[in-house]
């Protein structure tokens, strides 16, 4: 089977936004903007950043090691779009 592109980057935040606004919000994107913490507000707990981390590698084909997953890169949407985007470009 040929390999799909690769993500456009202006995609990766909203598709990052649906899958949080889905998984942790009952689908609700409104307030959810590119800075809203996510685990220091309590809505992503330490398993809901292993789904999160898991979106991503399955998602953009993204290896995240576990020196990745910390509260810098997790923490809001726009440290997880930095954090596919450093991964997709190494």
């Amino acid at each position: 089977m040929p390999e799909s592109p690769a993500p456009e980057p202006k995609n990766i935040l909203p598709e990052i936004r649906s899958f949080v606004a889905n998984w942790f919000r009952d689908g609700k994107e409104e307030g959810l903007e590119d800075d809203t913490p996510l685990v220091t507000s309590g809505m992503v707990d330490s398993a809901g950043v292993i789904e999160v981390v898991e979106f991503l590698e399955k998602q953009f084909r993204v290896s995240v090691s576990a020196s990745d997953v910390s509260l810098s890169n997790c923490n809001t949407l726009r440290s997880l779009t930095q954090l596919v985007k450093s991964r997709l470009s190494s």
